[in-house]
């Protein structure tokens, strides 16, 4: 798990648009890859300077670690957590995310990103409940997964239907930000977003037609609702319209 340009970027852009700070957890220890080439480096000097203008991306980088919590408290949070399974990298946390959580795991932190951990964890819905399970109310959670060209790279390969299905009509988060980001440097800025099935009833229509030859990162930004209420089921949109209609 690694912080090439382009995620960079969108993480710069997430965190400053909607403000986020206090505890952070990363799942893994990230490493730092920062500036590529082309678009992607073009879009990475844009965001430092729309949003972090005060610093050069050689601040961003711990000069004595490969890996990113000076990046992430540039970005101003309070505290910089690592969670990983083993403590090959050196995690500050290590906990396996299929497993559960100790209370002292609890709603502990205010924002966490998964920036490539949950697709290699079998029980995929048991680590998604973990992490609701860690957040605060009103916490929020940044995911840059693989949604399409990954094969064989872990289990699953992810869509905008997860994120519209179980995070925000089956948990209620409220859904930030959400696009399909090209990663290969110079397709920076070929990304598409999404209509929203819980808003249309049908799934989900890209704006625009994505590269053939790049993998394809799903980006999105959730929020945890200040009061959380029971799980619902998780079903996709169309299907469950077609069940409703049915059982008229």
């Amino acid at each position: 798990m690694a912080l090439p340009d382009t995620l960079c970027a969108r993480l710069i852009e997430t965190v400053k648009t909607e403000n986020l700070g206090g505890q952070f957890l990363m799942l893994g220890r990230q490493r730092w890859i920062g500036s590529r080439r082309g678009a992607s480096a073009e879009l990475f000097a844009e965001m430092m300077t729309a949003h972090l203008p005060q610093l050069s991306e050689a601040d961003l980088q711990d000069s004595s670690s490969i890996y990113c919590e000076t990046f992430f408290r540039q970005l101003g949070f309070t505290s910089v957590d690592s969670m990983d399974i083993s403590d090959f990298e050196g995690a500050s946390i290590i906990h396996d995310l299929s497993q559960p959580l100790p209370d002292t795991l609890r709603e502990r932190f205010d924002v966490i990103y998964d920036g490539g951990t949950c697709e290699h964890i079998f029980d995929l819905p048991a680590a998604y409940r973990n992490l609701d399970a860690m957040l605060r109310p009103g916490g929020t959670l940044i995911g840059h997964s693989p949604c399409n060209g990954w094969i064989n790279h872990g289990f699953y390969q992810l869509t905008p239907e997860m994120v519209y299905g179980f995070w925000e009509a089956g948990l209620g988060y409220e859904v930030l930000d959400l696009k399909l980001q090209p990663m290969l440097p110079n397709f920076a800025n070929a990304y598409a977003t999404t209509t929203n099935p819980n808003e249309t009833g049908v799934r989900p229509r890209l704006s625009r037609k994505l590269p053939q030859n790049s993998p394809i990162m799903l980006v999105y930004a959730v929020r945890k609702p200040a009061s959380a209420s029971p799980e619902t089921g998780v079903y996709q949109t169309d299907y469950k319209l077609k069940w409703d209609a049915a059982a008229a």
